[in-house]
């Protein structure tokens, strides 16, 4: 699918209903409805949506993440080093990716990974750090999901824990566990 036959815009309240019947087609977890209105109202969080333009009004990716609030208007987050206190090569901005899908028919497309750079380029244009250093990126990923692992470590990201048992407590069916992905982008 060509660039031009797809846009992305960011989530609005008009979106919501199909967003959500979205997330329920593609994830085998179940959001709240406050999930939703959270990405909506909070600061902190955003979520952008992939239309085709031959039907715009009709969602077929999207990627959804916490952008965590500046300590200062110096920095975004802290991470501590080993002696417990700040480094500078410790203050990196936080990006966690909460959701991310594509239907089917769209996948391998490189959508996925334009929902992924539109969303890190917002957390670049909404926090004043020096991004010389990258962002902390990270995920939370289902064992069985391969294709999201993969995915995951094509944007330079990798398996940083090990299995997190029943992280996915309201999931009916599959496994529940997770990893946790991380990488500086």
């Amino acid at each position: 699918m060509p660039d031009h036959d797809f846009f992305l815009r960011p989530l609005t309240s008009r979106d919501l209903p199909k967003v959500r019947e979205l997330h329920t087609k593609i994830l085998p977890v179940q959001y709240p409805t406050a999930f939703f209105i959270q990405l909506l109202v909070l600061p902190t969080r955003a979520c952008f949506v992939a239309y085709r333009r031959s039907h715009p009004t009709v969602p077929i990716a999207f990627i959804s993440a916490a952008i965590r609030q500046p300590l200062s208007s110096h920095q975004c987050f802290i991470l501590g080093s080993s002696e417990g206190r700040p480094s500078n090569k410790s203050f990196l901005p936080h990006l966690e990716i909460l959701t991310l899908g594509v239907l089917p028919p769209y996948q391998k497309r490189g959508l996925a990974r334009r929902l992924f750079q539109r969303m890190l380029d917002s957390l670049r244009e909404s926090c004043p750090t020096n991004f010389l250093q990258g962002t902390l990126v990270y995920a939370n990923v289902a064992t069985c999901n391969t294709e999201a692992l993969k995915f995951y470590e094509r944007m330079g990201m990798a398996i940083s824990s090990e299995v997190i048992r029943n992280l996915y407590r309201t999931l009916s069916y599959g496994s529940r566990d997770g990893y946790m992905v991380v990488g500086v982008l």
